[in-house]
């Protein structure tokens, strides 16, 4: 043990002797949205915590758990999708490190982030603020990202721990999935940062897992995180994710958040005095939260405020690496001496950042339209349609429409707006709004060389695309996107990013398709089949493959070789750019898996390297990794087995094209024998479509049901229950009252405050009938006490007395 952390201890000790139980209840849980709790007496200090992900989102006021669009001023970096296009992890460890920074000079002990759960669907609403469907790119960028954060003495809060992968149902929804997904897919990207990186906190998820809320979670809490990777930090809830305090406390689940919940202190009192939850256990738990105060006050930070123009640059560089371009007919680079025709509002009215949690307040913006005025470019604008309305104006369109002719390169600026796309609730489909779907196709009618310029955080349908001359791929730039548009475009900039996410042709072609949004227990019966590991098994057409991404040069591969050493394959091949540009390339190692008795995907990723070549050199690239890497979850043995046969290494520029192979024999192994039933593996052999018969076998275990209750339960999500009495009146009272804020946001000035507030007040507005009686009560800071929820409860099931009784009780009910 270092002294630091012997002092520590002793410190705890001395405290925890100090310490009242009602006051050791206290430190257990939040207060005031965004605060933990500090006992004054013994000079305990509160810690504060907040978002983001993509920078630092502090709150001005006390607007509640949810209230997240009057905020300080930060820089709004791209989000987890753009960083992620860049293949170059050292980019996020250098956005976490400037992120760290300016928490530090805001005074934020604790960064909500990274969140690195994984794109099971292209629905999901909060895609944009995860890094891939591949547990290997996750695990290297939130790592990269909690190792900059955390360097400048911030701790952070990896999230969200684990299988949350929708937003409808994110705040009742059971993930039933198999060991072995659970295991390869869902949580190893959770290992690779707790092992590597140290991350101080962990945020457990709101929904449960195979039964059982995250947050009771004891297996996941402390069986996985704490015994077997060796997590000694705190683990908190999302906020309002708790389900039962006691139970949570006795998982492994020290902070509730955003607290003020007096039932959940007194619940944990109740339970310490007649014997429920032993007195260590509480001890410990007070122990671990003692630990982090006095970590985040030892603490080294920055000693002089941060460079505003470095961290604008900052964002500005990652905005253009990430940035992918999809598909180019040699429109592009354009001549900045030609005028071009311009349509589309996010030409103006760039969307930079995804909405909900990790709203910014940017420090400053610079938009396409400011970028392409400050080169003197010459232009024809029409706006073309609304960005926060998918219906059409007729009258937009046929101003975009005059003039434009066969003569002419178009460039449309269009995307996801965020009615469409948010934290919060879940795409309904893939498909761009009508309003300028509708317009792309009349431009491209005129016979006039169509650009789009994309900004969306998730794949969108692209059924015009053969159409266009070129689609650029911005994702969510961040604040300085404008200015990477711009350079992209002009080609003072080679694109280089990458997807790191397959885009399907429409949403029923994903992976997930069949059992995606139905009700609220969600069956993973794709198992490991995610993303590439399912479309490359299954054969599935797509618009773009995983990892790919086009340049304004070309290279080629060669030179490959492969050797296994001391347990480590270590791959070599050289890259040469043969075209006239400087360019970067992502080159992406891949294994094709042995042929054994085991299901297992096509191939999967092992490594990557981002290099970058001047036009017409050669540069040598190296990647390695541990041949245990190869090894797959055995759910006999509970364990990793690595099986003999023979592999292949593939060295290519995208899942869809592999330019270099040479085998790889493996012989220190064991021979592969399936541990699963015959139907499983018959079923399995290749991705299943719909959820198969043998689903309860691969589990282990029976399928819940999966109907969705209709009466009001604590449970019960409110537009659920909205065709009884008690569950209409509750959703009535609860959307009146958002609503009302979202009119309020509506009738603002135009403007970025304006944007912001509509932004954040559609966000509550589409949540909130999502939400339970038990959420709401546990992250409502005492607005909705829990034993009025309950009450609200037993009305609903049509036992008065007992409903009044229980919202009169004293105590935990």
């Amino acid at each position: 043990m270092s002294d630091s952390a012997l002092a520590a201890a002793v410190d705890a000790d001395v405290l925890l002797a100090e310490l009242t139980l009602e006051e050791k209840a206290l430190l257990l849980e939040g207060v005031d949205s965004w605060s933990s709790n500090g006992i004054e007496r013994l000079g305990i200090p509160r810690l504060y915590l907040t978002d983001g992900p993509h920078g630092v989102r502090k709150v001005r006021g006390g607007e509640g758990a949810f209230g997240v669009a009057d905020n300080i001023p930060s820089t709004a970096f791209p989000p987890a999708v753009t960083v992620a296009s860049t293949w170059n992890p050292e980019l996020a460890r250098r956005m976490g490190e400037a992120i760290g920074h300016e928490a530090a000079d805001l005074d934020v002990d604790v960064l909500l982030a990274p969140g690195v759960n994984i794109k099971r669907n292209p629905l999901c609403g909060r895609n944009f603020e995860y890094f891939s469907e591949d547990p290997l790119v996750s695990g290297a960028f939130g790592a990269a990202f909690v190792e900059g954060v955390q360097s400048n003495g911030i701790a952070t809060a990896v999230k969200h721990f684990a299988a949350n992968s929708n937003e409808d149902f994110r705040f009742v929804g059971d993930s039933i999935v198999d060991e072995r997904a659970l295991r390869e897919i869902y949580l190893r990207q959770f290992e690779r940062i707790v092992r590597d990186a140290k991350p101080a906190t962990v945020m457990c998820a709101y929904n449960a897992i195979n039964g059982t809320f995250s947050s009771d979670n004891r297996d996941l809490l402390t069986g996985l995180l704490r015994e077997e990777w060796g997590f000694d930090g705190v683990v908190m809830t999302d906020w309002g994710a708790t389900h039962d305090r006691v139970s949570a406390l006795a998982a492994g689940c020290e902070l509730d958040m955003p607290g003020d919940t007096p039932h959940n202190r007194a619940a944990i009192i109740a339970a310490v005095r007649d014997g429920r939850l032993p007195v260590e256990t509480l001890d410990e738990a007070v122990r671990r939260i003692l630990s982090l105060v006095r970590q985040t006050q030892d603490a080294t930070r920055p000693s002089a405020p941060h460079d505003p123009a470095a961290h604008a640059a900052l964002a500005r560089e990652i905005a253009t690496d990430g940035a992918v371009l999809l598909t180019n007919d040699g429109t592009l680079p354009l001549n900045p001496a030609r005028e071009v025709v311009v349509v589309g509002e996010m030409f103006d009215r760039m969307r930079f950042q995804g909405a909900g949690s990790s709203l910014i307040n940017p420090t400053a913006i610079v938009t396409p339209r400011e970028a392409f005025d400050a080169r003197g470019v010459r232009y024809r604008y029409a706006r073309g349609y609304r960005a926060m309305s998918t219906e059409r104006d007729l009258k937009l369109e046929a101003e975009a429409l005059a003039g434009v002719n066969a003569r002419d390169t178009v460039l449309f600026f269009g995307g996801l707006s965020d009615l469409e796309e948010s934290e919060g609730f879940d795409r309904q489909t893939m498909a761009l709004g009508d309003s300028q779907t509708a317009l792309l196709e009349q431009l491209a009618d005129t016979g006039a060389r169509v650009v789009f310029v994309l900004f969306a955080g998730a794949p969108v349908e692209l059924p015009f695309a053969d159409r266009l001359a070129a689609i650029l791929d911005l994702h969510l730039p961040g604040m300085q996107g404008g200015e990477a548009s711009a350079q992209l475009l002009f080609g003072e900039a080679n694109p280089s990013g990458k997807l790191t996410e397959s885009w399907p042709l429409v949403s029923a072609d994903a992976s997930s398709a069949a059992d995606y949004n139905r009700a609220t227990s969600a069956e993973y019966y794709e198992s490991i089949y995610v993303g590439y590991r399912y479309y490359d098994a299954a054969r599935t057409a797509l618009r773009f493959p995983f990892g790919h991404g086009r340049s304004y040069t070309q290279f080629t591969y060669s030179d490959l070789e492969a050797k296994v050493k001391d347990g480590a394959v270590t791959v070599r091949a050289v890259v040469e750019n043969t075209g006239d540009r400087d360019g970067a390339e992502v080159v992406q190692l891949y294994v094709r898996n042995n042929r054994g008795e085991v299901f297992k995907a096509d191939k999967e990723l092992r490594g990557f390297a981002r290099v970058h070549v001047p036009a017409g050199a050669a540069v040598p690239v190296e990647i390695s990794f541990p041949l245990s890497d190869l090894a797959y979850w055995d759910v006999a043995e509970h364990g990793w087995v690595l099986e003999n046969g023979d592999y292949e290494i593939v060295l290519a520029a995208s899942a869809h094209d592999p330019r270099l192979h040479t085998p790889l024999v493996v012989t220190s192994g064991r021979d592969s024998h399936s541990p699963y039933p015959a139907a499983v593996d018959r079923d399995y052999a290749t991705p299943p479509a719909r959820v198969p018969a043998s689903f309860p076998a691969l589990l282990g275990r029976d399928v819940p049901p999966s109907a969705t209750p209709r009466r009001l339960t604590m449970e019960t999500r409110l537009t659920d229950a909205r065709r009884t009495l008690i569950g209409a009146i509750m959703l009535r009272m609860v959307s009146a009252t958002v609503r009302k804020d979202y009119q309020r946001a509506l009738a603002l000035p135009d403007g970025l405050e304006r944007d912001a507030q509509v932004k954040n007040a559609h966000f509550v507005l589409r949540m909130m009938p999502f939400q339970s009686l038990r959420s709401m009560a546990m992250s409502s800071g005492g607005a909705l006490p829990y034993n009025v929820a309950r009450g609200i409860a037993e009305f609903a099931a049509w036992h008065p007395i007992r409903a009044l009784k229980t919202i009169l009780r004293k105590g935990p009910a």
